[in-house]
């Protein structure tokens, strides 16, 4: 058992050789150099890539993928049936309104025409001798109404005198009734002459019409345009047989192109009144289009017009675009119907927006924010979001006056950034934050892209996709260019990472 003045003395003694230690280590200059030799890490401020703050137009698109329709195609079905004996063009082969694409066997069809005209010409040649008959049947009238009328004069006259035996009066009286019975009879063979003599007018008529139906089929021998176009499929070939029931040839405008799309009913107001652009109060929409088999290729469109009925089964209306068809000859390419094109709307623009990498924004919850580096501090300013592009976000700062066009935000090695920390800042060179277009030059602004479904619904992912969430390799990119460790004047190794000890 110790005595307790042992166990003081012992104590004395610990303090003694700490006040000892302490003392040689100031003498010693004051050497942060551990007593016992062990190295440690000293802390450096964390290195990040900033970018400048842009001010340029932003804008919101509505983006779809449509087929190109042509607004006049047809399939060409053929009027009679027969035999093809002549086909006159290829598929893609320009024709004008009328030009023969194929002939049927023409023979049967000759014949029936010739047979229809020779029933034109008897016709025709009948009526003169019905009007003779007519003629002669109105005199044989007149001479018999005559005979009648004489025959009652000399009856009535030898009635009243009583001059002639009572059988000559009889006679006479007999000889009147029969004169009356042949004007009677005349009389209605006039009539029938007069109506033998329409039906002549008519039947030659009748012959004309029947001449005039088999030119028709004639002419339906000969498969016909009825528009200009360009062929773009032939379904038939010589000595081929054909009915009415099948297609021969399909026939587009390549001029008038144009696409179909569907949009929620809520966007009725805003698309009506685009359509309406010449009438007060009509604002124009900015549409693109860009073909899937064309890249780099742009093509203006505008609106033809909207479906007057509402799809009660998806709540969508129908708008028609009308797309720009350069014309032949020229540098840029025409559209054909079935391309595939990404229909771009500008539905919304913000002219002085403020853009920054979307690799800057990051998110917390609800929260938004970036970084900015002023004077090698790294301040957090709350941000609301606005229009993106790809590689590119608007940006809200919370007051307004936070931020401006120039400022620096951190692009890489914003995740485990505080408040007020010291930073050492090198620009950010992958080039994805644009400059502020020249307004003289054709680049596009850029823009929230809003995929459109075909029952209209919007999908918001284009807005939001991507922004603040690549930062999990943004310090191995900044670790990449820093050494992982350097020996400092007194010898010791200093471990350095982004933020960290």
């Amino acid at each position: 058992m110790i005595s307790p003045n042992r166990h003081q003395t012992a104590l004395l003694t610990g303090i003694l050789t700490g006040l000892l230690a302490f003392a040689c280590s100031k003498e010693d200059g004051g050497s942060s150099k551990p007593a016992f030799g062990s190295e440690i890490q000293r802390r450096e401020a964390p290195r990040v890539r900033v970018s400048p703050v842009v001010q340029r137009e932003m804008v919101r698109t509505l983006s779809t993928l449509e087929p190109i329709e042509s607004e006049r195609e047809i399939d060409m079905l053929p009027r009679i049936a027969g035999v093809v004996t002549d086909v006159n063009v290829e598929v893609g082969d320009r024709v004008e309104a009328d030009d023969v694409l194929a002939v049927i066997d023409r023979r049967e069809a000759l014949a029936a025409v010739k047979e229809a005209t020779l029933a034109v010409k008897e016709a025709q040649e009948n009526r003169p001798r019905l009007a003779l008959a007519t003629k002669e049947a109105v005199e044989r009238s007149a001479s018999a109404k005559l005979t009648w009328e004489q025959a009652q004069r000399d009856f009535e006259r030898n009635e009243k005198t009583n001059l002639i035996p009572r059988n000559e009066l009889e006679q006479m009286q007999l000889a009147m009734h029969t004169t009356l019975s042949d004007y009677d009879a005349a009389e209605i063979a006039r009539e029938r002459a007069v109506e033998d003599e329409k039906s002549g007018a008519t039947a030659v008529e009748k012959a004309q019409l029947a001449l005039e139906r088999e030119n028709l089929n004639l002419s339906y021998t000969e498969i016909s345009a009825p528009f200009a176009g360009t062929i773009a499929d032939r379904m038939v070939k010589v000595g081929d047989s054909v009915s009415s029931g099948a297609a021969v040839f399909r026939l587009t405008d390549n001029e008038n192109v144009r696409v179909e799309i569907h949009r929620p009913q809520r966007e009725l107001a805003f698309f009506g009144s685009a359509a309406r652009i010449g009438e007060a109060g009509g604002h124009e929409v900015e549409i693109r289009a860009h073909p899937e088999a064309l890249p780099g290729e742009v093509y203006d469109g505008h609106i033809l017009f909207l479906t007057p009925k509402i799809d009660s089964t998806t709540g969508s209306f129908g708008i028609t675009i009308g797309l720009e068809q350069p014309m032949e000859g020229k540098a840029k390419p025409r559209l054909l119907p079935g391309m595939t094109v990404r229909l771009d709307v500008v539905t919304e623009r913000h002219p002085d927006a403020l853009v920054v990498p979307k690799r800057a924004l990051r998110r917390e919850g609800d929260a938004h924010f970036v970084f900015v580096v002023r004077e090698d501090v790294a301040l957090r300013i709350a941000v609301l979001e606005g229009f993106a592009d790809d590689d590119t976000v608007e940006i809200l700062p919370q007051p307004a006056d936070a931020l401006a066009a120039g400022d620096q935000v951190v692009v890489i090695g914003n995740r485990d950034l505080e408040d007020g920390t010291e930073v050492d800042a090198e620009p950010w060179n992958d080039g994805q934050t644009a400059p502020k277009p020249d307004p003289n030059s054709d680049q596009e602004p850029t823009g929230t892209s809003v995929a459109a479904s075909p029952n209209g619904d919007e999908d918001e992912e284009a807005r939001q996709g991507g922004a603040g969430d690549q930062d999990g390799n943004d310090d191995a990119e900044i670790a990449e260019e820093t050494p992982t460790s350097k020996q400092n004047a007194s010898g010791t190794s200093e471990s350095t990472t982004n933020g960290g000890v």
